[in-house]
């Protein structure tokens, strides 16, 4: 198991910044966001969770997904892809 997380940014300039799905799905995969040191040139991923933390729409992250499934860095199994989103629940 490889765990990897995406930018981590400070509250003070998360409110001037606003990352897009893209490069945040993007910098998950990047080996400087990996949390063990490994090559990612060599096997393919297995699986892949991808949370994110506000919301999204399903559309922007299915293009980012299929974007990265599209380079040559980036290999999974020739498995389905599941992708599951939970929105913020409004009190």
């Amino acid at each position: 198991m490889l765990s990897s997380y995406a930018l981590v940014i400070s509250a003070v300039k998360a409110y001037h910044e606003q990352l897009s799905i893209p490069e945040i799905t993007n910098s998950v995969f990047e080996a400087a966001s990996m949390v063990a040191k490994c090559d990612l040139r060599h096997g393919k991923y297995m699986a892949c969770c991808l949370m994110y933390r506000r919301d999204v729409v399903p559309k922007d992250v299915n293009v980012a997904v299929a974007t990265i499934k599209t380079k040559r860095t980036v290999q999974f199994v020739d498995w389905w892809f599941i992708m599951a989103l939970r929105r913020k629940l409004e009190k």
